[in-house]
């Protein structure tokens, strides 16, 4: 009984993400094309950028803060400080395909795993580690680590 209840959770869950995904579409599409231009160019993103920020699934909003906490970095102060780049990250993070392997890692409390192979801000993640805690000698965020191989999406 339990299993269906998660199983009916989630499919709760993913059409909720779903609707406010087209929710999202819908509001870009009645949008003056001007206001969408200008909003663009002061965001400097292209036309194929905008479209994958109506992102179906739950990264930028909760998977991405979530793996800046868990390697000691935190997501509002990093969203105030260094604005442009939290929005890339999360540009990024919205284009990503293994969000469902983030998300599991994340359940687990397994950060590392998608530090090494599949996060495509984990670059990003490194290099705010370093810079937070002046090197990698000194580095107490958990992301930091000999470099690895990460796969190209």
């Amino acid at each position: 009984m339990a299993y269906k209840t998660s199983v009916l959770m989630q499919l709760g869950e993913w059409f909720k993400q779903l609707r406010a995904s087209r929710i999202a579409e819908a509001e870009l599409e009645a949008c003056p094309a001007g206001e969408v231009r200008r909003t663009m160019q002061e965001l400097g993103l292209s036309g194929s950028d905008l479209r994958p920020l109506c992102c179906s699934h739950p990264g930028p909003s909760a998977l991405m803060p979530q793996r800046l906490r868990e390697v000691g970095i935190d997501p509002d102060y990093l969203k105030a400080a260094h604005r442009a780049a939290y929005q890339d990250m999360e540009r990024v993070c919205a284009t990503c395909q293994d969000w469902r392997a983030c998300a599991h890692d994340l359940d687990k409390g397994d950060v590392q795993t998608g530090m090494d192979t599949y996060c495509l801000n984990a670059p990003t993640i490194d290099a705010l580690c370093l810079e937070q805690t002046g090197g990698p000698e000194t580095a107490k965020c958990q992301c930091v680590t000999q470099p690895s191989p990460r796969r190209e999406n």
